[in-house]
This record gives structure tokens, sequence and C-alpha cells, in this order.
């Protein structure tokens, strides 16, 4: 109904045959009555095998698109909208910044490295707590076992439940900073999570050790570039973390594992997705 205009942007000399074939084929088929965001099509080229990490890119800076056409992949512009899609794309595209080809080498390799650390520990520390809290605390040794043992004693759940709540308690607080004005949502966030730590910690709901293990993993967290990535990586904490509360660090290397199976199965646009996008020379 809104007639919008869309644009398929590549390099003829270095586009992808087949990712170019299946991305034509999704833009006639349209879908969508009417038009007014890259993230409409984003959802109408995934609806048919939707899942939970995303195989598009979507910005709005030039300097991003001109990057992704010289490197093959075909960007699609919509009229009205500052945003771009580019496909395919890759697991390891969502962990890079433009202002990483800013820099030198050496300083780009250790943000990368870095990104890809925080991602690791996002990713297995709620579950690795739990698991070393619940199952192996062996692992530890005896002084920092008795010290976790000496913080939770007050505390009525189990760890399980004890990271459950302070992770949605961190999601209500990074959901309530996205929605406030701007003017008041970093001050309200801030307050709010320090009474909100330090009421928990005094009623004896949750222990000293789980306030730093929640911080460490939402500044983990921050560090990944692309917020499509961002979120995926949120959700996907919650099944390891409930693995692990059933198998401990068992559950932990299933949860890994099978993530790491899922992405190696999964394909955008006809590549795969755990392409290394390196130079072959």
């Amino acid at each position: 109904k809104s007639h919008t205009n869309i644009a398929l942007l590549y390099d003829a000399t270095r586009v992808r045959p087949k990712s170019l074939a299946i991305l034509r084929e999704k833009v006639q088929k349209g879908g969508i009555e009417v038009l007014f965001a890259a993230g409409q099509l984003e959802r109408a080229f995934a609806r048919p095998h939707r899942t939970l990490f995303p195989t598009f890119m979507v910005t709005d800076r030039p300097d991003r698109i001109v990057y992704e056409l010289n490197r093959g992949k075909v960007v699609v512009l919509i009229h009205g909208t500052p945003f771009a899609l580019v496909a395919p794309g890759y697991f390891f595209d969502f962990f890079s910044a433009m202002d990483d080809l800013y820099y030198p080498g050496w300083v780009r390799t250790f943000f990368l490295g870095l990104r890809f650390t925080a991602l690791v520990v996002t990713l297995i520390t709620p579950g690795l707590y739990v698991a070393l809290t619940a199952f192996n605390p062996g692992v530890f040794r005896a002084q920092l076992t008795l010290s976790i043992a000496g913080s939770r004693a007050a505390v009525p759940f189990s760890a399980f439940f004890e990271m459950l709540f302070m992770m949605i308690a961190l999601e209500l607080l990074l959901e309530a900073s996205v929605r406030l004005p701007k003017s008041i949502s970093a001050t309200a966030t801030t307050v709010g999570g320090l009474i909100l730590g330090q009421a928990m910690t005094a009623a004896g709901l949750v222990s000293d050790i789980m306030l730093i293990v929640a911080a460490v993993v939402a500044i983990s967290s921050f560090v990944i570039p692309v917020n499509a990535m961002f979120y995926a990586v949120r959700i996907a904490r919650y099944p390891i973390l409930l693995l692990c509360s059933l198998y401990g660090l068992v559950g932990l290397g299933i949860g890994l594992v099978g993530l790491i199976f899922f992405l190696a199965g999964k394909e955008s646009f006809g590549e795969p997705y755990l392409y290394l996008p390196f130079d072959p020379k």
C-alpha cells in the first residue's frame, strides 16, 4: 500500500551470486503492506526461519555500507529511512566496529579480543556461578569456598533462583534506562541499581558475591558493539543457566557445545554463519 522504493546495492565483481539471488527473491515476494522501517524487512526476511541470532546487519553509517559493499555484500536501502540492511551477516561481523579500522593493528586486535572475552564472560558466568556453587564447590580453593558459603548463609533461595532473580532485576533496569527520557535515565538507573543492590543484600535475598557476578555479567554484555547481537547474547544466557542448574559443569559443557553446533549449522543467505571474515591470502 505504501509503494515504498527499495534498492539493492552491490559490487557486481565481488558479490556472492547465491546470496544476491536469495535476497532478490525475498524482496520480490514482499509480504508487507506498509513499509516504513528497515526492521520490518528484517523480520519479514527471517520469518520462515525464525532464529535468535541476527542474520542482517542494520546500520546508518555510510562508511560501514561502503566497507561491506567492498567485501561483496548486498545492501538494501529503503526510501524514507536512514537505516540500511546488509546481507549476508556473519557471526563475527557483529563484534567489529568501524572505529577499529582507524586504529593500529595491535590496538584493533586487542579490542577484538576484549569483545570476544566479554562474550564468553557474559554467556557462561551466570551458569558457571550456579554450577560451582551448587554442584562443584570443590573447584574453588578452601578459603574462597568458605567465603562464598558464608556470604550465602542468610540467602533463603538456591543459587539458581538467586542468579535468575538478579538477572531479571538487571534486565528491568536496562529496559528502564532505554524507556526513560535521556535526561534522567542514567541518574535513575544508577540510583535505582545502588538502592536495589544495597536493599537486597541487607534483606538477605542475594549475597554480596552475587552482586559482583551480576555486575561483571552486565558490564561484559555492554562491550558487544551491535545491538542485535547484544540482545541475542542476553537471551542465550538463560538456557545455559538452566542447564547448569540441572547438571552443573556438565550442563555448562552441553550448553556451549549445543550453541556452537547451532551456530555452525546456521546459514545467512546461503553463506555459513560462522564464516571467518579474514583475507584468504
